[in-house]
This record gives structure tokens, sequence and C-alpha cells, in this order.
């Protein structure tokens, strides 16, 4: 019987260690390797990057961790505060150093397959690398969907590689769009699922859910 992973809420403590580990996951990325070819470079600026996300998200978004920090999703509501949403893209932008060029051409791309409406956006889900296959992010995923399927709120995310579009269909998200990043870039798949029905008014469901 595989073991019950519980998730919590993060903390401003657990962003360092967060921005390790979504680094860690992420070197082999496509997109991420599209972002910054070298490979000598490519942890530090995914770290420097991940570390003002988490940072971020634990401020104005919804940062569930599971177990002893073995994975993480973050989520971000939308539509969000104009100003703070304008703050969110320069962090990244400066986090992203001399890699900021390809960063904004990623940006407008991914911006271009962002819907309207009420949403949560997840921006990053992983798990250890050396955990992967044990349920941890089927299991953060399950959380935060327990949360959006109570007030029918949809979740959208882009998948970057053939893996991860399979990860997510096979948790209820459908690709609604497919774009390629320039020079050759990989593709990028937009994929929602949408919230069951409500019991309530529209208007009465909160954007952030607890």
């Amino acid at each position: 019987m595989a073991a019950v992973v519980r998730v919590r809420a993060a903390t401003a403590a657990d962003v360092e260690p967060l921005a390790e580990l979504l680094a860690q996951a992420s070197v082999l990325d496509p997109v991420v390797a599209w972002l910054v070819g070298d490979y000598a470079l490519r942890y530090l600026t995914a770290h420097r990057f991940f570390a003002a996300e988490a940072e971020f998200g634990v401020r104005h978004g919804i940062v569930d961790v599971a177990g002893d920090l073995d994975g993480v999703a973050v989520w971000f509501p939308h539509p969000s505060d104009r100003l703070l949403g304008a703050e969110h893209q320069r962090r990244r932008l400066r986090s992203c150093g001399d890699r900021h060029g390809p960063y904004s051409h990623f940006a407008f791309t991914a911006g271009r397959l962002e819907p309207t409406g009420r949403h949560h956006h997840l921006a990053c889900l992983a798990a250890a690398p050396w955990l992967r296959r044990r349920g941890i992010g089927a299991a953060l995923l399950a959380a935060h969907h327990a949360r959006l399927d109570r007030i029918g709120m949809p979740a959208v995310t882009e998948a970057s590689s053939a893996r991860a579009k399979a990860f997510y269909e096979r948790h209820g998200y459908r690709v609604v769009r497919v774009a390629h990043l320039p020079a050759g870039g990989p593709p990028l798949w937009a994929m929602r699922r949408s919230g069951d029905p409500v019991d309530q008014p529209p208007m009465a469901a909160a954007l952030r859910v607890g």
C-alpha cells in the first residue's frame, strides 16, 4: 500500500529549500534547457528564478509542500491585481539575469496561452528527482483540486514536455492550445481542468481558497 503523502502550506522558511528542489527538478526540462543552453549555468539561473517564484507565491499565491519538502506546487489565482502582476513579472525577469531575453520570449508565448476569466494557474509542480513516481505530484494536485472543486474553480497549467502532458491528462486536464517557443524551441501545451458544478452563486466563490 502506498504511503499517505502529507500536504501543508509553505512558509517563508521553506523558500530556499523549495528553490533548490525546483532547480534540481527542472535542469532537464525542455523549456529550461531552451532558456539556458549552458548546462553549467542552468541550475544557478533556475535557482534564482524559483527562489523569486516561491517567495512571491508564499506571499501572494498558494504554495503547497508535500512531506518533508519532498515536493511543491505553486498556484496563483487569476485575475490578479494588476500592480502585483507587474511586480511578479519584474521579479521573474531580474532573476533570469542575462537570460532575460529568452525568458521574455517565453513569457510572451505563455501569455498568449493564458485563458481569460477566473481560474487558478499552476505555475510550478515538482517532486524531488530521487522521489519521483511515489505519488507526490498526484497528492499535491489532489489537495488543491479538492479546494477548487468546492467552489467550481477551473485550473490551468502549461505542460513543457510530453511526459508532463500525459501526467496532467491522467489528472483530468485536457489540452486546449499548443504553441512553440521561437528559434526551434520546444512546444508548450496549455491545459485546463474544469471545476465541478458549484452549489453556490458564482460571485460567492472567493478567488483565494484556503
